[in-house]
């Protein structure tokens, strides 16, 4: 293994993505640059590069220059290290003191009298069943009509684009931020995410396998979805959509979510 091999699994081994890696690689080469040189530098699409540039001079790395245009410059990697475990600190500290409010708040909801007569739970009160495809598409487009803040769907192939792709334009033109995790395996769902992508949407490709779901969460309250089941395999599929705007489902699908898409390739 190379040295710069070894420098490149360093800097991932501390969460850098590969964006981050080249353009600060990049940086650290060509001194002082413009967006548009480390684009020639990376082949990075340069509205990438904008958002990676403003996550490494969070985490400590890169210095923005203002101007017409602007220039960024690599800090002192001694300097830019500590700056970047200083940030990572907070970080922790931050995530840490959250997790102390809500294990508080958890034993003070658990020693609640009131806790102990909402037990039980009818499942009626937690999903909502749809008997097909249309149904669960028809209430797919009626959440996402509906976003304010964020649209996240994620699926296998997105073979289902065209009956949404109306409604998650509208929502886009809402400025309302949209996400898609999804696989691409033909030339079908290849363009599929190109027209994501340059409708203004954000998407990432599945690296490990498939998922056994498909579904829309929108802003954080609501999520349709389907999970496909195959009781022998290699048998044909069978599936149940569902509707639930019950929090401990949508924290489910959501953190599934969220784990997917830090694992997901970047759409190039």
């Amino acid at each position: 293994m190379s040295h710069l091999d070894q420098i490149d699994m360093k800097l991932k081994s501390l969460g850098l993505t590969q964006y981050e890696i080249k353009t600060l690689k990049s940086l650290i080469a060509l001194s002082i640059s413009t967006a548009e040189e480390i684009h020639k530098q990376t082949d990075i699409p340069t509205p990438r590069i904008y958002d990676t540039i403003e996550s490494l001079e969070k985490k400590g790395f890169v210095r923005i220059i203002s101007g017409r245009p602007k220039r960024f410059e690599a800090l002192n990697l001694e300097i830019a290290m500590k700056k970047f475990l200083e940030f990572k600190e907070l970080e922790y500290q931050e995530e840490f003191q959250k997790m102390k409010a809500a294990s508080r708040e958890i034993v003070s909801l658990l020693n609640d009298p009131d806790y102990h007569s909402q037990l039980v739970i009818k499942p009626d009160e937690l999903l909502e069943a749809y008997s097909s495809l249309g149904e669960m598409e028809t209430k797919t487009i009626e959440i996402i009509e509906k976003a304010e803040k964020e649209i996240c769907i994620f699926t296998n192939v997105f073979y289902w684009f065209n009956q949404v792709k109306s409604a998650i334009k509208e929502a886009l033109e809402r400025d309302v931020l949209v996400r898609v995790l999804m696989s691409v395996e033909d030339e079908a769902s290849k363009q599929n995410a190109k027209n994501l992508v340059s409708m203004g949407a954000r998407v990432k490709l599945i690296t490990n396998g498939n998922v056994v779901a498909r579904g829309t969460l929108v802003d954080g309250e609501q999520v349709v979805f389907v999970i496909w089941v195959s009781p022998v395999r290699q048998e044909k599929y069978v599936y149940r959509p569902h509707f639930s705007s019950n929090s401990g489902i949508i924290e489910i699908f959501n953190n599934n979510f969220e784990y997917l898409w830090e694992k997901g390739k970047d759409v190039v």
